[in-house]
């Protein structure tokens, strides 16, 4: 009996100091929760990109610390500088404005990711689809929205954290992104900030 009591104890204590999202943090950062059109590898991945801009502490606490990356490519985070780069600025960052969507944007990356993942390229030439003048993030061969967020603000092996810096910048407030099928990594994303 004095077992089954402790594992109550135990059970109770550790669902009132577990620390998870509310529902108002999930509600103010899913800035596109209500369009239709986009998947829900899309959606997330634009949640979890506001999560870190608004709530940036908090971010390393749920999200960050014990994230070590996709199954399929092992835990080549567990260690990595980068990780504990982004760790540091986020403990020091200010709170940022949640990105809202844009459905212009969401074309020209829709245009972009079908154009990479059609001819299994990477980066940022684009040979068809019109350039607009947007900061850009590419990600490839994740399959969660929230691990195309974690890959462009971990940035792992970018030296200049090019990916991490648009989506944390503060300048930006809307995005478009979208997923394609991509023939080298299975999966691409591309996402289109602006002002």
């Amino acid at each position: 009996m004095k077992q089954l009591i402790f594992l109550l104890l135990l059970f109770v204590y550790s669902n009132i100091n577990a620390q998870t999202w509310t529902a108002e943090q999930l509600n103010a950062a899913n800035t596109a929760k209500e369009i239709t059109y986009l998947n829900q590898q899309e959606k997330d991945a634009i949640l979890y990109i506001n999560l870190a801009r608004l709530y940036p502490q908090q971010f390393v606490k749920f999200e960050l610390e014990n994230y070590i990356g996709t199954e399929e490519y092992g835990d080549y985070l567990k260690d990595s500088s980068f990780k504990k780069s982004l760790i540091r600025a986020l403990n020091g960052g200010m709170p940022k404005a949640a990105l809202k969507f844009d459905a212009t944007l969401y074309e020209n990356a829709k245009c972009f990711a079908k154009e990479s993942g059609d001819a299994g390229t990477q980066g940022h030439v684009r040979k068809e689809c019109p350039k607009g003048n947007y900061a850009e993030c590419c990600s490839y061969g994740m399959r969660t929205g929230k691990d195309i967020a974690m890959q462009l603000l971990i940035d792992h092996d970018v030296s200049n954290l090019g990916h991490r810096k648009i989506c944390l910048d503060g300048t930006y407030t809307i995005i478009g992104i979208s997923t394609h099928e991509h023939i080298k990594w299975n999966t691409c994303a591309v996402l289109e900030l602006s002002f």
